[in-house]
Order: structure tokens, then C-alpha cells, then sequence
């Protein structure tokens, strides 16, 4: 039963089994695949609402810059995507709104609005939460301070590498790219083609006249086993380059042997620290509480949490987590 279900698999994905040569295709990978990653960074506790996960809240702060929690129709609390509008006279967002198929629409005020009387037009009924203290405008410019941006950036980083690299790695089969003169030449060479991407080596083109009716040319310059070896390096390059913006350091195997100034440099070279993006969700986080009357809690995952890191190699890292708020 297992063995038939694995062979479906391997069968259904054979038309797309070299779709890693494809730049969207890619993309959306490794943009999940980092976003997958990012989601882990911090966690929640407490008596969370069962309406709103953990993932709901830190989908909207990656994604958007900003969560709006809010009673939906029925009654229960909610964590989806939302638009904000409506700026007061600190540049600060007090209004948003909701739409959706599956939830009926409803406006959001993050504050009681009143009129020029004083009189109460609306009642808040939802909060806002930031996702960093960049928030989402800047003198009443709205921005986007999540991490969809950076997301964006290193997943085309990396497909463009791993795409390079495909290619590349076909080079080291054929050497070269033939060139044919009409269609009929052209379907022969590709069906040939397709089998040495797919790394089925036997078989040849056996028909004189279809050999005789291309040229090819070479595709690259250089040693393609070297270059094959720098696009590896860039790759793990970009991934480094990636931790070190959102706080996560790479493991360093002479960790014992650095001095104290080297390591405080390498805590210098993190571009975005995790108790940054845990200090703006405290915040946001004991209005949540306010509002609806929760004990939830945050912190960072003790896995990112530099806190638990020691200065030595050899010494259990686990030991200590950040502090839990209330």
C-alpha cells in the first residue's frame, strides 16, 4: 500500500521534475521555505484564543507589518489580513477594514473615534500590533514594515542561483547545445535531450540524417566543474546572509577559540535582532490581553534565542530562554 503510494508520487511528479530550472517555480519555493522558517522565531503562550493561532498572528506580522485581532460576526476572536486607513494627527493608523468571501466585511477601529462634540461615533473593536518598530508608515506614508520584502529578495536570490546551477550541472552531461535547422530536427534532438536531463545516458540519435542536419555550439565559458563549485559557495553565501538580516547566527566551529572583541563584532554583523521584533510584540501582545481579557505570553523560540547561547562550544545551550511577559 505504502510502496503503490510512493510510485504515484514519484509518477504524478515526473512531468515537473526538473521544474528547479524554473525561476517562479523557485521562487515560491525557497519563499515558503524561509517564510516556514521565519514563522518559528518567536512563539506564544498563555490562553491564546483557539480562534487565533500563533502562526495566524505571525503570518500578519511577516507578511503585512501588522496584526488587527477583532471579534469577527460571530463572536470570536480572529487574526486575518486586513487594510488600514484613516491616519490621527501623530501619523498613526486608527481605522481598517475587512473583506472577505467567507467572513462577511467589517470596519475595524483601533481606538474610540469621536466627532467634534465629543460625541462617541464608534467603539474600538479591534487591535493593532506591529510587527517591528519601523510599523507601517512613515509621516502618514504607509510602508511595509514586515519582512515580505526581504522574503521577496533572497527567494529570487536563490532560485536565480539554483536555476544557474541546473544548468550548469547539464552542461557537465552535454558540453555543448546543438542547434537544428527545422522543426522536425529540433523535436529529435529534444526528445533526446529531455533523456540526459533526466540522466538516462543510453540511447543516441540513430538517424544519419538528423545528425547531419545540426551544428552546436558551446554553452559557457571556463571550467564548468569550477564555476559549478562558486555558484555552491553563493548559495550558501546567500542563505548566511539571510540569518544574519533577521538575528539567527551561523554556527561558528572556533567558537572557542575567538576572543571577546571578535565576538561582539560578530554580534555587530546580526542587521535585525529577534529581541527587537519580541520588545514590539510585548507591546502588542499586553493590548491584545487588554482587549480581550487573555493571559497570553511571548518570547522568542529558545532555539533563536541568543540568551541561550554560552561563550564556549562545548557547554549545553539549551539551558536558559527569554523571559516570558505577561
Amino acid at each position: 500500500m505504502i510502496q503503490d503510494f510512493l510510485i504515484n508520487i514519484f509518477e504524478t511528479r515526473k512531468p515537473t521534475l526538473y521544474s528547479v530550472a524554473n525561476v517562479p517555480e523557485g521562487f515560491r519555493y525557497w519563499f515558503l521555505k524561509l517564510l516556514n522558517f521565519m514563522l518559528s522565531i518567536i512563539e506564544y503562550g498563555g490562553d491564546l484564543p483557539e480562534s487565533i493561532t500563533s502562526r495566524d498572528l505571525e503570518l500578519c506580522f511577516i507578511l503585512q507589518g501588522y496584526a488587527t485581532p477583532f471579534y469577527n460576526n460571530k463572536g470570536n476572536p480572529v487574526c486575518v489580513p486586513t487594510s488600514l486607513y484613516g491616519y490621527n494627527e501623530n501619523g498613526q493608523p486608527v481605522k481598517g477594514v475587512f473583506g472577505n468571501p467567507l467572513i462577511p466585511s467589517k470596519r475595524l477601529f483601533f481606538e474610540d473615534i469621536y466627532d467634534e462634540d465629543g460625541y462617541l461615533m464608534h467603539e474600538q473593536n479591534a487591535v493593532l500590533m506591529y510587527n517591528m518598530e519601523l510599523h507601517n508608515n512613515i509621516f502618514f506614508t504607509q510602508i511595509d514594515g514586515g519582512f515580505r520584502p526581504l522574503l521577496c529578495r533572497y527567494a529570487r536570490r536563490l532560485a536565480d542561483i539554483e536555476s544557474t546551477e541546473n544548468a550548469y550541472t547539464i552542461k557537465l552531461r552535454m558540453g555543448s547545445a546543438p542547434v537544428a535547422g527545422d522543426d522536425a530536427v529540433n523535436a529529435s534532438i529534444t526528445r533526446w535531450i529531455r533523456k540526459i536531463m533526466r540522466g538516462d545516458l543510453e540511447g543516441s540519435i540513430a538517424d544519419d540524417s538528423v545528425l547531419n542536419s545540426f551544428r552546436s555550439v558551446d554553452i559557457g565559458n571556463g571550467s564548468s566543474k569550477e564555476t559549478l563549485m562558486s555558484i555552491q559557495t553563493a548559495r550558501d553565501k546567500i542563505l548566511e546572509q539571510f540569518f544574519r538580516e533577521i538575528g539567527v547566527k551561523s554556527q561558528n566551529p572556533k567558537k572557542a577559540q575567538i576572543t571577546e572583541e571578535e565576538s561582539s563584532a560578530d554580534e555587530q554583523l546580526l542587521l535585525l535582532s529577534p529581541e527587537i521584533l519580541l520588545q514590539e510584540r510585548k507591546k502588542g501582545i499586553e493590548a491584545f490581553n487588554n482587549f480581550f481579557g487573555t493571559n497570553v505570553t511571548v518570547r522568542i523560540n529558545p532555539v533563536y534565542d541568543r540568551k541561550t547561547f554560552t561563550e564556549k562550544g562545548d557547554k549545553d545551550n539549551g539551558s536558559k530562554s527569554s523571559e516570558e511577559i505577561q
